[in-house]
Protein backbone atom coordinates (compact mmCIF):
# COMPACT_ATOMS: atom_id res chain seq x y z
CA UNK A 1 0.00 0.00 0.00
CA UNK A 2 1.31 3.66 -0.84
CA UNK A 3 -0.17 6.85 -0.54
CA UNK A 4 2.15 10.25 -0.98
CA UNK A 5 0.93 13.51 -1.88
CA UNK A 6 3.04 16.57 -3.23
CA UNK A 7 3.11 19.35 -0.66
CA UNK A 8 -0.56 20.49 -0.87
CA UNK A 9 0.04 20.78 -4.65
CA UNK A 10 -3.29 18.86 -6.49
CA UNK A 11 -1.79 15.96 -6.35
CA UNK A 12 -3.02 13.28 -3.94
CA UNK A 13 -2.20 9.64 -5.17
CA UNK A 14 -3.39 6.06 -3.14
CA UNK A 15 -2.17 2.79 -4.25
CA UNK A 16 -3.73 -0.83 -2.95
CA UNK A 17 -1.37 -3.82 -4.33
CA UNK A 18 -1.91 -7.19 -2.89
CA UNK A 19 0.17 -9.90 -4.12
CA UNK A 20 1.82 -7.73 -6.62
CA UNK A 21 -0.98 -7.11 -7.89
CA UNK A 22 -2.25 -3.58 -8.49
CA UNK A 23 -6.12 -3.87 -6.88
CA UNK A 24 -6.92 -0.29 -6.87
CA UNK A 25 -5.39 3.02 -7.36
CA UNK A 26 -6.71 6.34 -7.82
CA UNK A 27 -5.96 10.41 -7.41
CA UNK A 28 -9.31 10.95 -6.41
CA UNK A 29 -11.45 8.31 -5.04
CA UNK A 30 -14.40 8.48 -8.02
CA UNK A 31 -11.97 8.10 -10.22
CA UNK A 32 -10.34 4.54 -9.87
CA UNK A 33 -8.12 2.13 -11.81
CA UNK A 34 -6.66 -1.12 -10.88
CA UNK A 35 -7.58 -4.62 -11.62
CA UNK A 36 -10.50 -4.32 -8.94
CA UNK A 37 -11.14 -0.54 -8.49
CA UNK A 38 -14.86 -1.24 -7.64
CA UNK A 39 -14.25 -3.66 -4.44
CA UNK A 40 -13.21 -0.81 -2.48
CA UNK A 41 -16.53 1.71 -2.97
CA UNK A 42 -18.40 0.30 0.13
CA UNK A 43 -15.02 1.21 2.32
CA UNK A 44 -14.45 4.47 0.70
CA UNK A 45 -17.25 5.34 1.91
CA UNK A 46 -17.34 4.09 5.09
CA UNK A 47 -13.76 6.23 5.68
CA UNK A 48 -15.55 9.50 4.62
CA UNK A 49 -15.34 10.13 0.85
CA UNK A 50 -17.97 11.34 -0.78
CA UNK A 51 -19.29 8.56 -2.71
CA UNK A 52 -21.98 7.47 -3.88
CA UNK A 53 -23.38 3.50 -3.94
CA UNK A 54 -21.69 3.69 -7.40
CA UNK A 55 -18.83 4.88 -6.90
CA UNK A 56 -19.30 8.29 -8.34
CA UNK A 57 -18.37 11.65 -6.67
CA UNK A 58 -21.66 12.73 -4.66
CA UNK A 59 -22.13 16.65 -4.90
CA UNK A 60 -24.22 16.68 -1.61
CA UNK A 61 -21.78 14.82 0.68
CA UNK A 62 -19.37 17.30 2.76
CA UNK A 63 -15.85 17.47 2.40
CA UNK A 64 -13.26 14.94 3.83
CA UNK A 65 -9.85 15.28 5.11
CA UNK A 66 -8.52 13.11 2.03
CA UNK A 67 -5.33 12.28 4.39
CA UNK A 68 -7.05 11.64 6.86
CA UNK A 69 -9.78 9.32 4.82
CA UNK A 70 -6.35 7.36 2.83
CA UNK A 71 -5.27 6.85 6.24
CA UNK A 72 -8.43 5.17 7.30
CA UNK A 73 -7.94 3.16 4.19
CA UNK A 74 -5.06 2.35 5.15
CA UNK A 75 -5.93 0.98 8.39
CA UNK A 76 -9.11 -0.87 7.12
CA UNK A 77 -7.01 -2.80 4.38
CA UNK A 78 -4.07 -3.64 6.16
CA UNK A 79 -5.92 -4.14 10.24
CA UNK A 80 -2.54 -1.79 10.95
CA UNK A 81 -3.53 1.25 13.19
CA UNK A 82 -1.73 4.11 12.43
CA UNK A 83 -0.58 6.39 15.14
CA UNK A 84 2.40 8.33 16.35
CA UNK A 85 4.47 6.00 17.96
CA UNK A 86 4.12 3.76 14.64
CA UNK A 87 5.30 6.66 12.31
CA UNK A 88 7.85 7.65 15.11
CA UNK A 89 9.47 4.45 15.28
CA UNK A 90 9.33 2.73 11.47
CA UNK A 91 12.03 1.60 9.56
CA UNK A 92 11.64 4.16 6.03
CA UNK A 93 12.81 2.37 3.16
CA UNK A 94 14.08 5.24 0.71
CA UNK A 95 15.75 4.87 -2.38
CA UNK A 96 16.44 7.70 -5.70
CA UNK A 97 15.01 6.46 -8.69
CA UNK A 98 16.99 7.77 -11.41
CA UNK A 99 14.54 7.97 -14.40
CA UNK A 100 12.55 10.81 -13.03
CA UNK A 101 15.44 13.20 -12.25
CA UNK A 102 14.54 16.10 -9.67
CA UNK A 103 17.12 18.67 -9.94
CA UNK A 104 15.20 21.52 -7.81
CA UNK A 105 14.04 19.21 -4.58
CA UNK A 106 15.89 19.56 -1.39
CA UNK A 107 13.69 17.63 0.75
CA UNK A 108 11.08 15.35 1.49
CA UNK A 109 7.80 16.15 4.47
CA UNK A 110 5.90 13.86 5.75
CA UNK A 111 3.18 15.38 7.45
CA UNK A 112 0.08 13.68 9.14
CA UNK A 113 -2.99 14.35 10.97
CA UNK A 114 -4.84 11.71 12.01
CA UNK A 115 -8.53 11.13 12.45
CA UNK A 116 -7.80 11.78 16.44
CA UNK A 117 -6.43 15.41 15.18
CA UNK A 118 -2.96 14.58 16.61
CA UNK A 119 -0.26 15.39 13.85
CA UNK A 120 3.08 13.38 12.96
CA UNK A 121 5.73 16.11 11.19
CA UNK A 122 9.04 15.05 9.58
CA UNK A 123 11.41 16.60 7.10
CA UNK A 124 14.36 14.28 5.47
CA UNK A 125 17.01 16.27 3.50
CA UNK A 126 18.00 15.27 0.42
CA UNK A 127 21.20 14.37 1.74
CA UNK A 128 19.71 12.26 4.17
CA UNK A 129 18.34 9.97 1.61
CA UNK A 130 20.98 9.64 -0.36
CA UNK A 131 23.07 8.63 2.71
CA UNK A 132 20.35 5.98 3.63
CA UNK A 133 20.39 4.96 0.20
CA UNK A 134 24.11 4.61 0.00
CA UNK A 135 24.35 2.67 3.48
CA UNK A 136 21.68 0.13 2.17
CA UNK A 137 23.09 -0.20 -1.12
CA UNK A 138 26.67 -0.98 0.29
CA UNK A 139 24.91 -3.07 2.87
CA UNK A 140 23.26 -5.27 0.38
CA UNK A 141 26.69 -5.54 -1.85
CA UNK A 142 28.52 -6.77 0.98
CA UNK A 143 29.52 -10.30 1.27
CA UNK A 144 27.71 -12.64 3.16
CA UNK A 145 29.74 -14.70 5.56
CA UNK A 146 28.23 -17.70 7.15
CA UNK A 147 29.99 -19.53 10.36
CA UNK A 148 30.00 -22.50 11.65
CA UNK A 149 30.97 -23.29 15.61
CA UNK A 150 31.03 -26.76 16.48
CA UNK A 151 29.20 -27.03 19.91
CA UNK A 152 31.47 -27.87 23.00
CA UNK A 153 32.94 -31.56 23.42
CA UNK A 154 30.50 -31.46 26.71
CA UNK A 155 27.56 -31.45 24.44
CA UNK A 156 28.26 -34.62 21.78
CA UNK A 157 28.35 -38.30 23.49
CA UNK A 158 31.83 -39.72 24.03
CA UNK A 159 33.44 -42.46 22.11
CA UNK A 160 34.11 -45.41 22.59
CA UNK A 161 38.00 -46.30 22.37
CA UNK A 162 38.21 -47.69 19.09
CA UNK A 163 35.68 -46.60 17.52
Amino acid sequence: MAHSTNGGKPIDLFYWFEDGELRTTFEGASSRDGSTPEELIPLLREVGFPLTLEGEHDEGAPDVDRKAAVLALAERLTGIRVTESLLQNATYELGVVPEQPADEWTSVVIDITDAHGERFYRIWTCEAISTASDRRRAEANAPVVITYNEPPAMDRPEREAGE
